[in-house]
């Protein structure tokens, strides 16, 4: 059997200076990512302040993320445990909160305009909720069940719930919205509950989605369980592979010659640490969970980690960082990995400790595979615009250079939290001033776990919610301009939640009017470009 591990060790002798902040907790980096990008996607941060640039595919979202979504684009988030969100075009998604314990699942958005659609697996935690508030509404689903949340300019809010139950609250009271039903909430509090809409193409392309996410394929057999939601990604863009050392690795498919794993793409400060964002459509377990090696029949392989040991990491490599470049090299299997947090077994937790004596008993056995080693000007890890490299080894780890422990001690800059930054963005595919800074009320607004909590009033618990029945959904213009023509709130009937209320005849405007879906204009939108996937490339 292939021994990884030797006795080659040094001693460094120094006082480890944590110069830079540590992350918050070493899990919930990953805990929701960017799963896929089509047309132009933007992305905000705490860690790029103001600033907006290009998204990525595998980018971690953290608490206070915002994407914006432009003209003729759709960007879908996976959440850990398999829970969904697609955003369409002309959206703007905040992420308040995103949290993961034994407790349970907290996934709380802000949708403050646009369309978006929410497949929430689930959670067996019973402080477990995916709550959506747009600037007049909060939607919650506490189990299983897809549903839409759709926020159109002035804030009307329409939730479709396609299966489960999901509850709806406006300053009114709530409602529980059952399968097949759509509650509408217009910006004089007037709601009114009618069937859902015809499916349209962005209904049918999320159809699409879940089919071909739920496909079972190989890589059900050799993930665990809480993982197989990521097997699409597998079966798509590799093959398992038996060897008599790993067992069953995993290993992509159609790459170059000269491929090295963490090569394509980008190290980006996110949430206190450095990050590697993977521009390959497969990477985000694969370069966050287990290691990699390098099998002579094979070529590179990804080596799962033992089941009870999946524990997500910023990317498992070892560093060599001094004034004028950075260089790394993927860990092999056992390898031990030094980090600002617990990444599992085979890791070491470098916090705010004092480190007098370290016996690094690792050799760095893919060091000695041709490419396996990435060397990179400096200013190009920080700022992702390529620079010559001078005065550097082809291989340090060769040469006899001193790793680092842990990450490279470089302070970042705002370029090294853009996790695409060579991509320039034009004016029309940022959101406007007033998108930016819509629905600041939203901002403060509480996830709340129980269904007899208001989110909108604050310790207080929810009444009923006032409700208009109607046979068929309302066109959405109509809809809109007949708002200010409602009667006044006390004549509306008061739903008994959960029981169903009686019919109330919509009014004579309305009557005989077809139901349809929203087209862009009805969102107050201008006509989209063209557009296409967003194809990114090595920083």
């Amino acid at each position: 059997m292939r021994k990884l591990i030797a006795i080659a060790g040094f001693i460094l002798n120094f006082w480890i200076f944590v110069s830079l902040p540590s992350p918050a907790s070493a899990q919930t980096l990953g805990n929701a990512r960017l799963s896929l990008i089509q047309g132009d996607v933007s992305i905000q941060s705490n860690d790029t302040g103001t600033e907006w640039g290009a998204a990525a595919i595998n980018t971690p979202l953290t608490q206070g993320t915002k994407l914006w979504v432009s003209e003729n684009g759709k960007a879908e988030v996976q959440f850990l445990g398999g829970s969904y969100l697609r955003a369409a075009e002309n959206t703007n998604v905040d992420f308040t909160d995103l949290k993961t314990d034994n407790q349970g699942d907290i996934i709380h958005v802000g949708v403050p305009q646009g369309r978006t659609y929410i497949y929430y697996a689930g959670s067996a935690g019973q402080n477990s909720v995916f709550q959506v508030d747009t600037p007049i509404a909060s939607a919650r689903a506490y189990g299983a069940s897809k549903f839409k949340v759709d926020a159109y300019q002035g804030g009307y809010t329409e939730v479709s719930v396609l299966s489960g139950d999901v509850y709806v609250e406006s300053r009114d009271g709530n409602m529980k919205i059952d399968p097949g039903s759509m509650l509408s909430i217009g910006t004089d509090r007037n709601a009114g509950l009618s069937p859902i809409r015809q499916a349209d193409s962005w209904d049918r392309w999320n159809q699409s989605r879940d089919s071909a996410l739920a496909q079972v394929g190989p890589s059900r057999k050799y993930l665990p369980s809480t993982f197989s939601v990521y097997g699409s990604d597998f079966d798509t863009y590799g093959r398992w592979v038996s060897t008599p050392d790993y067992g069953y690795v995993w290993t992509p498919f159609r790459v170059a010659g000269d491929w090295a794993p963490y090569r394509i793409g980008r190290w980006c400060w996110i949430g206190g640490d450095y990050v590697w964002v993977s521009y390959e459509p497969w990477g985000w377990v694969p370069y966050h969970y287990g290691r990699w090696a390098f099998v002579g029949s094979i070529g590179w392989c990804w080596v799962p980690p033992p089941i009870p040991a999946f524990y997500w990491g910023p990317g498992f490599v070892a560093w060599i960082s001094t004034s004028t470049y950075v260089s790394w090299v993927p860990l092999a299997p056992g390898e031990i990995y030094y980090g600002r947090g617990y990444y599992g077994p085979h890791s070491v937790n470098i916090t705010n400790i004092n480190i007098n004596r370290i016996n690094i008993t690792n050799v760095y056995v893919n060091a000695q595979v041709v490419n396996a080693v990435t060397v990179m000007n400096r200013r190009t890890f920080l700022t992702g615009r390529t620079e010559r490299l001078v005065d550097a080894p082809r291989n340090p780890f060769t040469a006899g250079v001193k790793p680092s422990i842990g990450r490279p001690d470089i302070k970042p800059e705002r370029a090294t939290a853009l996790p695409n930054p060579a991509k320039a963005l034009s004016q029309r595919e940022l959101p406007s001033r007033e998108i930016a800074t819509r629905g600041p009320e939203m901002k403060n607004r509480p996830v709340v776990v129980h269904k007899d909590i208001s989110v909108l009033k604050p310790d207080q618990r929810v009444t009923s919610m006032r409700v208009n029945r109607s046979e068929r959904p309302k066109p959405v213009m109509q809809a809109q301009k007949y708002e200010s023509r409602q009667p006044p709130v006390q004549k509306r009937e008061v739903s008994k939640t959960p029981a169903k209320e009686r019919e109330v005849a919509p009014p004579p405007a309305q009557r005989g009017q077809p139901g349809g879906p929203p087209t862009q204009r009805e969102f107050g939108i201008a006509p989209p470009h063209k557009g296409g996937i967003n194809h990114t490339s090595c920083a």
